[in-house]
């Protein structure tokens, strides 16, 4: 067990200069296959994405990644949420945030930036890593809007894909600039479908007048 546990918090392969662990390669494949699946509306990504989430912290226990442990616990948290309030009806489709709800995601997004900057500097021992913290509390703040069928959840999905890259470029970790792309296009893409839904002659192709066949015109 512990030497499974060792291959995939190891290295598996190197890209430039920084080294890929197996446990880094599933968990985009499963980031990823959340995302379609709750940009397809389909409830059972929701307990599957709370599932992932708790194995993953797991293994962050066992390679002694505490912080990074409690931040997939949170997200384990905020995934059953999202499946019990579809289960019980209180989210039936997408719809635009009121003026609380993104009140209260400020405040969520900065707590949560503090917190986890002191978490992941406990972790790491550096200074205090507001990158690191900002993308973080940025990914709770995507979850809990997307668990309440916000469109919105995919705008913050979007601007902490672009954050992760800009962190992972100026890092020169190339694999991980690939994968927060990638995130960040399915990101843009279940806007795109969403907002369809909450808005739907966005969806329309606008035709001018003199484009109409007389003989349709009553």
């Amino acid at each position: 067990m512990l030497a499974v546990l060792d291959w995939l918090n190891g290295s598996l392969v190197s890209v430039g200069s920084q080294d890929v662990a197996p446990a880094a390669i599933v968990g985009v494949f499963v980031l990823l296959a959340c995302e379609i699946a709750i940009l397809r509306d389909l409830r059972s990504a929701w307990p599957l994405a709370a599932l992932a989430a708790a194995v993953f912290a797991l293994l962050a226990l066992a390679d002694g990644r505490f912080a990074d442990a409690g931040v997939r616990l949170i997200l384990a948290a905020l995934c059953v949420y999202g499946w019990v309030a579809r289960r019980r009806g209180r989210v039936c489709a997408p719809r635009r945030a009121e003026g609380r709800e993104i009140a209260y995601g400020v405040v969520l997004f900065g707590i949560a930036t503090v917190v986890a900057a002191y978490a992941l500097t406990d972790q790491n021992g550096d200074s205090f890593p507001w990158g690191s913290a900002a993308l973080v509390a940025a990914v709770f703040v995507q979850v809990a809007a997307l668990a309440r069928g916000l469109l919105v959840g995919w705008w913050t999905a979007l601007g902490g894909a672009a954050l992760a890259t800009a962190l992972a470029v100026a890092a020169q970790a190339w694999a991980s600039a690939a994968a927060a792309v990638v995130v960040g296009v399915v990101a843009a893409y279940g806007w795109r479908r969403w907002r369809c839904i909450v808005e739907p002659d966005s969806a329309r192709v606008p035709v001018a007048a003199d484009e109409l066949d007389e003989d349709v015109v009553v």
